[in-house]
């Protein structure tokens, strides 16, 4: 049996398919009415491909192997209009947003604190699921991890990491867990002893921990040297995701 696709192509930069992509990129309100989310980068779609299903293939020439629902080809133009990358590979695509799911109960969880910056939030959420955590919490505020630098920087980490968004004191009280979060003032690192049920609370690059955190949770620091005052969100919890993951 031979199978065969049908493959629409598309030259208009213009084209209602087009404008569409392009708003599920670059806004968070046409995603959620659409309950989609757009890829960029052929080694993530091709990676995914092996998991989920794809609703849209966009690419510059065919590419019948990546199984999808939809299937179009389009010019380096338009996918640079797309994906709103300046040299894109060659390959987006479209598939079903990743749905929340209940943290409670879970053993790891790592929440994140109003942070700002998607690219820091995207490398959080691989280490997270690269380190085997059970889930991550997002609060209000909390930059959306479906855009496309979130989407680029996390390699789509969501489509597996069970994940919920929730008042950070209000899930704590429900999930009785210990708290840990991350601060300059805390204790050292070497010296916690945490025991699941707990999370780890990785706060905004700035203004550093909620009030709620300040108040709930247990500070822990990285020592560092070299008078070196902070790192980036992203490496020290990068650090911290590592050392307290499941052994």
């Amino acid at each position: 049996m031979v199978l065969t696709f049908m493959i629409t192509e598309i030259s208009s930069l213009q084209h209602p398919l087009v404008k569409k992509w392009v708003k599920l990129r670059s806004e968070k309100e046409a995603r959620e009415e659409h309950g989609s989310v757009l890829l960029t980068g052929e080694k993530m779609i091709r990676d995914l491909s092996k998991h989920i299903s794809l609703q849209t293939l966009i690419s510059e020439r065919p590419a019948p192997e990546i199984p999808a629902q939809e299937r179009y080809v389009v010019n380096a133009d338009i996918l640079r209009k797309i994906t709103g990358v300046g040299s894109p590979d060659g390959f987006a695509a479209v598939a079903e947003m990743p749905k929340p799911q209940a943290l409670v109960g879970k053993q790891r969880i790592v929440v994140l604190d109003r942070i700002a910056d998607p690219g820091n939030l995207g490398a959080i959420l691989r280490t997270a699921l690269a380190m085997n955590w059970d889930g991550v919490l997002f609060t209000p505020q909390t930059v959306d991890p479906f855009n496309d630098k979130a989407l680029r920087a996390s390699k789509g980490a969501l489509f597996f990491l069970p994940f919920a968004w929730e008042d950070g004191a209000a899930f704590l009280q429900k999930a009785g867990a210990q708290a840990y979060v991350a601060d300059l003032e805390g204790m050292p690192l070497s010296g916690v002893s945490a025991h699941p049920p707990f999370v780890l609370i990785l706060s905004n690059e700035g203004a550093g921990p909620s009030e709620w955190a300040e108040k709930l949770a247990t500070k822990i620091s990285i020592p560092m040297h070299n008078d070196v005052e902070s790192l980036n969100v992203a490496a020290s919890g990068a650090i911290l995701l590592y050392a307290m993951r499941p052994k």
